[in-house]
């Protein structure tokens, strides 16, 4: 989702695959790309549980966004008083 900021928002709420999570995001960075004005700015969300579960292929794809492309690319892990 693009808020009407022009940020970029994922939420995964539950386990996807590392070749998912980098399609929407790939489409996710293209789409905010297109402004020549603002470099894309994009906050992943995920609950405690799934971060978890993948939280290896997380930390090193944000790692590889953040040190590799343009932009701003958050990684926030939810509490579950947050997810409930």
């Amino acid at each position: 989702m693009i808020d009407s900021e022009g940020r970029g928002h994922i939420r995964i709420i539950r386990r996807i695959n590392l070749k998912t999570l980098i399609e929407i995001f790939k489409d996710l960075y293209l789409e905010l790309k297109q402004n020549p004005d603002k470099q894309p700015n994009i906050t992943i969300y995920v609950s405690h549980s799934i971060y978890e579960e993948m939280s290896d292929n997380m930390k090193h794809f944000h790692e590889f966004a953040v040190s590799c492309m343009d932009g701003t690319f958050d990684l926030i892990v939810l509490t579950n008083e947050l997810t409930n």
